[in-house]
């Protein structure tokens, strides 16, 4: 694996939601070829071009993903915070609530997908 979760802490330093295409940009040169962050517990999954993967550790206590989910109540949780009227740990509880079970970051795509529990995707964002 090329990469080290000590590569990936460094090129989220300094992330905000203006420089997320930037960090995807930087994952990528890591070869980073997409990530999964679970909604219960914030950690998130790593993966390279060859199958290879590696976890954080979860960062913060669990929340219960809804078993119904609401795109429209996804989206207005995603809206908020995008326009930065919600934190990480807010955002992360409005999108359980809304029943989305985790969201996978594309550095090639550049895109964002948040997936209910069910696996469906829900919403596709362009970063």
């Amino acid at each position: 694996m090329a990469f080290t979760l000590e590569d990936i802490d460094r090129a989220h330093k300094g992330v905000s939601q203006a420089t997320v295409g930037d960090y995807l940009k930087a994952l990528r040169g890591l070869g980073v070829v997409f990530y999964r962050t679970h909604i219960s517990d914030g950690h998130s999954d790593y993966a390279d071009s060859e199958g290879n993967s590696l976890s954080s550790a979860p960062i913060h206590e669990l929340y219960e993903v809804a078993d119904h989910d609401s795109v429209e109540a996804a989206r207005l949780a995603l809206d908020a915070h995008a326009r930065g009227k919600t934190d990480y740990y807010t955002f992360s509880r409005q999108l359980a609530d809304a029943g989305v079970a985790a969201w996978v970051m594309d550095p090639v795509a550049m895109t964002c997908t948040f997936f209910a529990k069910s696996g469906e995707s829900l919403i596709v964002e362009p970063v």
